[in-house]
């Protein structure tokens, strides 16, 4: 995939690498465009990656730029022996100037990553929107749940201003709660729902499944019993009120365990027990 990025693009993306000479982005210029490479094959795929190179949609083409300026000056900022200086951060460049402290290029990397982790989430809610992509394995890869990016913690589990810690310790509990979903309502059924989300063609009605599933899956994140029940109580009885409309539900094994009916000891039937 042939893109180029610029010096006005990695300041853009990183307001600290922002100096006049342009020896950041010299010093950079390899390693962003490694960080291109890796989200061609990581993410974009294929059809991505001609999405990309047709230009039409711009906000998917900027954002590749900044993830892989913001990816490229995280993994090599430490070895640049940065200085603060009035306009941000520059490169040390004589020997009376000291580098950065420890602390504030401690708090670029935090920033920085939180960067990573919202514009992977912009990059695949654009990726939705392109032809055949998630029919490649990269949507496999970087979308397994209806849960799959940080800007849902602060949207469904009242996280605010998420950090990539906070979807690193929530991951397990989305993995669970995904897992319960699938035996509730289905695989089958929960694999549409992710085929037609990673498509941008979800139907009405399984948009509405979708929210409450990801409102199910945030409340189990924020701990929030009282809205857990009330969710999936929702969730069930809207399936239930019209399984003609989820055909993949209905005909599935999350259908059959909702409606599973326990032994009755008869005393007609031949495998009668008598219990005295």
């Amino acid at each position: 995939m042939v893109l180029e990025i610029t010096k006005t693009d990695l300041e853009k993306a990183v307001p600290a690498a922002q100096e006049p000479s342009g020896s950041i982005f010299e010093v950079m210029e390899d390693a962003i465009n490694n960080e291109v490479a890796n989200i061609e094959s990581q993410v974009l795929g294929d059809a991505g990656a001609q999405a990309v190179e047709a230009g039409t949609d711009t906000v998917l083409v900027q954002t590749v730029k900044r993830l892989a300026c913001v990816r490229a000056f995280m993994n090599e900022m430490r070895s640049l022996d940065l200085v603060l200086t009035p306009t941000g951060f520059g490169v040390v460049s004589t020997n009376d100037t000291a580098p950065a402290s420890k602390m504030r290029v401690d708090a670029l990397d935090g920033q920085l990553r939180r960067s990573e982790r919202l514009l992977l989430g912009t990059l695949l809610d654009r990726l939705f929107r392109v032809s055949r992509w998630n029919q490649q394995p990269q949507r496999q890869w970087a979308v397994q749940t209806l849960f799959f990016c940080i800007q849902q913690l602060e949207q469904f589990a009242g996280i605010n201003h998420p950090k990539p810690e906070d979807w690193d310790t929530s991951y397990p509990t989305i993995m669970a709660a995904d897992a319960y979903l699938r035996k509730h309502i289905g695989n089958a059924f929960m694999d549409e729902l992710l085929t037609q989300m990673t498509s941008h063609s979800l139907t009405v009605a399984n948009g509405t499944i979708v929210l409450l599933c990801e409102q199910y899956i945030g409340a189990c994140i924020a701990q929030n019993a009282r809205m857990k029940e009330e969710t999936y109580m929702q969730l069930i009885n809207r399936l239930e009120a019209d399984p003609g409309q989820y055909p993949e539900y209905a005909d599935g094994e999350g259908y059959r365990l909702n409606h599973f009916k326990p032994y009755e000891n008869h005393a007609e039937d031949s495998a009668f027990h008598f219990v005295g």
